[in-house]
């Protein structure tokens, strides 16, 4: 009899999502979250400056460059100057500094955090959410503007092709670098900001060391392998690049998994 009135008066238990299910739950709020007319008309008119520029250097470049080569350096030199270093790390950091960062201020991260999913799934479900909105918004002005620098010379596609490859590597491991940075600031977008201009813009120059713990340095390889363009730097191997990037993403993912569980979310 008591036994029967013991497991009466116990509350139910709430059984766990799965993790594809709750991914899938979390993609649908987050990217509801972060996309706002403000932010898609602001980085969309910045990628429109990028393709506009782009179209004006190629022509200034074929005019004062007696061959191709030339032309070909001047349009990946041009991906890698205001794409790599510009569009694809502020755009991506826009969008994934907000997928939690966002959540956690205005308090509706508790609705995601208090069902029964796991931790993995939600930062998943933000560093995808991020990576959906930031790749046609980075990779499409990289590749375009890179194409258009070029001014459509011989060979002008490997630097079309080697600089969407370079953009979309480069957002995802931005991006998932960004989710974790929005989970350990509240002020991420300043700290990001800091980090692209300060570290990003000027690791490449200060030497072999500081090139190496720079994301845009694997990138902007990527691009060159690609492209098979000598930009004057110190290129890693494509398959070193790509695995650093994808190394950088799943390292950044873990730790704000670990994160996000040790947060106090109310």
């Amino acid at each position: 009899m008591s036994a029967t009135l013991d497991t009466a008066s116990s509350p139910p238990q709430r059984q766990r999502v799965g993790a594809l299910a709750a991914t899938a739950l979390c993609y649908r709020v987050l990217i509801r979250q972060i996309v706002s007319p403000g932010r898609l008309a602001a980085l969309g008119t910045l990628g429109a400056i990028m393709i506009v520029v782009g179209w004006v250097v190629g022509n200034s470049a074929s005019g004062e460059e007696p061959n191709s080569t030339g032309v070909l350096f001047h349009g990946a030199s041009y991906a890698d100057g205001f794409g790599l270093i510009v569009i694809v790390p502020i755009v991506s950091l826009v969008f994934a500094a907000a997928a939690l960062g966002d959540v956690r201020d205005d308090g509706t991260l508790v609705y995601l955090w208090l069902r029964p999913i796991g931790r993995a799934p939600l930062v998943i479900a933000a560093a995808a959410a991020a990576v959906t909105v930031s790749l046609p918004l980075s990779v499409v002005p990289t590749a375009l503007g890179g194409w258009f620098a070029a001014d459509f010379v011989a060979d002008s596609g490997g630097v079309a092709l080697g600089a969407l490859a370079a953009a979309a590597l480069g957002a995802v491991s931005y991006s998932c670098l960004f989710v974790l940075l929005g989970l350990l600031f509240r002020k991420a977008v300043l700290w990001g900001i800091a980090y692209v201009l300060l570290w990003e813009g000027l690791a490449v120059g200060l030497g072999d060391f500081a090139e190496r713990l720079s994301l845009r340095g694997y990138a902007r390889s990527v691009l060159a392998q690609i492209s098979d363009v000598d930009l004057g730097f110190t290129t890693y191997g494509l398959i070193t690049a790509i695995a650093v990037l994808a190394g950088v993403s799943v390292v950044s993912l873990a730790f704000a998994t670990v994160r996000l569980g040790r947060l106090n979310v109310d």
